[in-house]
Order: C-alpha cells, then sequence, then structure tokens
C-alpha cells in the first residue's frame, strides 16, 4: 500500500508500459510494449561516448566498445538476457521499487532530514554483459548512516539451478593492474581464432585476474559506467566507477514475470475489450506485484545478511591480497545495505496483519520456486562455503 505521505512521481517515464499510443494515426508505426519501453531505458541509461575525457581518457573507453561489438558478434556469444522481453520486466521492475515503495523507506525513514527515496538505475550495455548487473539502487537514510549508498540487481526469472548458481559464482573485480596488457580493455582483450570452417574469425578472452583490481569475493561487483539521468538537480552519486558494492540476484516464478512483463492494463483495454476482462487483469497485475514485492523483500534480505556474515568474519589469510579501501568498503556496505533490506522486511512482515493481500503474497513468495532456488544459493554461497574462502581469494 503506498504512504499517503510520500509525494507523487512527477516523472514521465514512469509511464503504464502497456499503454497504447493514442496518436497512433500521427505516428508511421505503432510502436510495441518492449520498443516503448527501450525508448524510456535509453533515456535513463548511462552512454559510456559521455564519459569520454570527462571521466575516463578516450582510448580507455574506445577498447571496452570494441570489445564489446567484437564479442557480440563472436558466433558463441549468447544475450545475456533469459526473456525477450527483458528489458520490459526490468522498466517495470524499476517503476515498482520506487513508486509503490516496496521497501517501506517513507514509513521507516519519512521524517528524517537526511532521507532520500530510492533511485533505480539501468546499468549500461558494458556493465550489463560484462558485469552481470541490470540495475543500480542507490540509498541514503538513517541504515546507511545518511551516505548514499550503492547495490546492484541481477535479475533472473531462471529455473536452472546450474544457472543460478553461476550468477552467484561471480567475483568482484575492476579496472586494470598496472602490469596488465596496454592495448586491452580492462574487461578483456581480443584474440584471432578459427571457426569450424577453419576462418579466420576474431573473438575476446577475460582478462586475467591477477591484472585487475579487486576483492575477489563473491556477492560484489564493480560498475565502470554509472550515471544518475533521472532528471535530478543533484546526482545521487558521481557518475564513473563504483568500485564495489553488494551484488543481490533477485527473481521470481516466469508466470509472475509474464503478467508484469505487459505493464498495468490501460483504459484503452477496458474500451477495446470490455470491464470484466479490464479488471481482471488489473487484479492480475496487482496479484503478481505483491509476490514479486514480497520475493524481492525476501532475497534481498536474506542475501544482504548473509554476504554481510561473510565479510565480517573474513581472516587475515582471506583478506592479505586485498586493498584497505577495497575491504573497508565491503564491510561498511555489506553492514548498512543488511541493515536497510532486513528492516525493510521486519516492518513488511509486521504490516500484514492489517492486510490480507499482502499476507497471502508473503505466504506465496515463501513457496515460488526462484526465490526457492535463489535464497538456497546464497546460502550455500555466503555461508556454507565460507570455509572455502581462503582458496577463492588467493
Amino acid at each position: 500500500m503506498m504512504n499517503p505521505n510520500k509525494p507523487n512521481s512527477n516523472n514521465s517515464d514512469n509511464k503504464d508500459p502497456n499503454q497504447d499510443n493514442k496518436n497512433s494515426n500521427q505516428s508511421p508505426k505503432q510502436l510495441s510494449d518492449i520498443e516503448r519501453t527501450e525508448r524510456v531505458l535509453a533515456g535513463l541509461t548511462s552512454n559510456p561516448e559521455t564519459f569520454k575525457g570527462e571521466v575516463y581518457p578516450d582510448r580507455d573507453v574506445e577498447l571496452d566498445l570494441e570489445l564489446l561489438e567484437i564479442l557480440k558478434n563472436s558466433p558463441n556469444y549468447r544475450h545475456t538476457h533469459e526473456r525477450s522481453d527483458a528489458k520490459l520486466l526490468e522498466k517495470t521492475f524499476n517503476d515498482l521499487v520506487e513508486r509503490d515503495d516496496w521497501f517501506s523507506e517513507w514509513d521507516l525513514y519519512g521524517r528524517d532530514t537526511n532521507f532520500k527515496p530510492i533511485i533505480t538505475v539501468p546499468t549500461s550495455e558494458i556493465d550489463d554483459v560484462f558485469n552481470h548487473i541490470d540495475l543500480i539502487g542507490v540509498i541514503r537514510n538513517a541504515s546507511t548512516n545518511g551516505q548514499a549508498t550503492p547495490f546492484a540487481i541481477d535479475i533472473t526469472y531462471n529455473t536452472d539451478s546450474d544457472k543460478i548458481k553461476k550468477k552467484f559464482s561471480w567475483k568482484h573485480v575492476y579496472a586494470k593492474s598496472a602490469n596488465a596488457p596496454a592495448d586491452a580493455s580492462e574487461f578483456g582483450a581480443v584474440v584471432e581464432t578459427k571457426d569450424r570452417a577453419g576462418r579466420n574469425i576474431k573473438t575476446t578472452e577475460s582478462l586475467k585476474m591477477h591484472d585487475r583490481f579487486g576483492t575477489r569475493l563473491p556477492g560484489f561487483v564493480s560498475a565502470k559506467y554509472f550515471e544518475d539521468r533521472n532528471k535530478s538537480e543533484k546526482p545521487v552519486y558521481p557518475k564513473g566507477r563504483i568500485n564495489v558494492m553488494p551484488r543481490l540476484v533477485v527473481g521470481y516464478d516466469p508466470e509472475i514475470a509474464d503478467v508484469l512483463a505487459h505493464g498495468m492494463p490501460s483504459a484503452e483495454m477496458q474500451e477495446k475489450y470490455g470491464k470484466q476482462y479490464h479488471d481482471k487483469r488489473v487484479k492480475d497485475f496487482q496479484v503478481a506485484a505483491l509476490r514479486a514485492k514480497w520475493c524481492t523483500l525476501f532475497e534481498c534480505a536474506k542475501q544482504a545478511s548473509e554476504i554481510n556474515q561473510m565479510v565480517q568474519n573474513l581472516t587475515e589469510e582471506n583478506t592479505k591480497h586485498m586493498y584497505y579501501k577495497d575491504l573497508k568498503a565491503v564491510k561498511e556496505t555489506a553492514a548498512s545495505v543488511d541493515t536497510y533490506f532486513n528492516k525493510s522486511l521486519d516492518y513488511a512482515i509486521e504490516q500484514t496483519k492489517n492486510d490480507p493481500d499482502e499476507l497471502d503474497a508473503m505466504n506465496y513468495a515463501k513457496k515460488d520456486q526462484v526465490q526457492f532456488a535463489i535464497s538456497y544459493q546464497s546460502e550455500e554461497t555466503y555461508i556454507n562455503s565460507r570455509t572455502r574462502l581462503s582458496s577463492q581469494v588467493a
């Protein structure tokens, strides 16, 4: 339920992604849901070209873009998204988190003068493909001691346990060390090889771990091309690299994703198909959104808590190869994000006593197959494998 004290969003980008184009007579082509959403996302997504000279040397950006294009054109490239409508779902998730206040920020922090509501920003294609993150959230409230604190989200609707396991296995690295090849992107290098027919082709390989900075820990990630493009007067976080932030995997059953992907039914739908059909679609969307919210709450709270437990119990042997600034950031952000998400979950559970719809959605989320797989893999990665950390960070 939305907080009555929460200001209405005046962001024109928060449009129903399922809304038809009313001016279709003036448009040469009726845009699909995905095409409309991609246009909105394009306006919010950072463009690496704008980082040239301002944030990074021109050649640094060019190497990253060249590597991305070669990777996308290589025979073994597989698009990182698992669904054809993934962008639509990312935008819907983005809107719901902010507009519907999934983390109860206005109730928990609304009276704090240092509080800024969460913003979620789609990542650049480079960070999406190479760092495996779809969105970056930035929070600032009492749980983060008034500091703008970023975290990364990787959205999945996959039920394959091996693929979910792989998502948790990625380790935190960033930038190039001094011994890295000068003509290579920090994300990898171009290599010449042959295809099955014996023809010469270009493909890519990852830069060696020892040629990059980072903690080498699972549960954390870097973003190179972050920019807050929400048209705010003051960006919530500086443009450029986020060296280290917690990385949370969020997902729910594909059936929920199918409903959310089409957005809230529009008034035009009612005119075309009738009130009964429209109202049923609205109800289905509301139920799916509540279930997605509770899956997200459970997943984020559990992962944040287990990541925090992992880093607070690192031994001297685990950390001997880490830079002090990285280790300090890991511990501080892990503690803040743990407090934030678990405070949100505890408050949401308390509110279910007065809202049977929330209670039903919470009970559903506990059994959601994707949520269950994510929660299981989180514990396996951050808690059960703690004794193996020495070999992971070596």
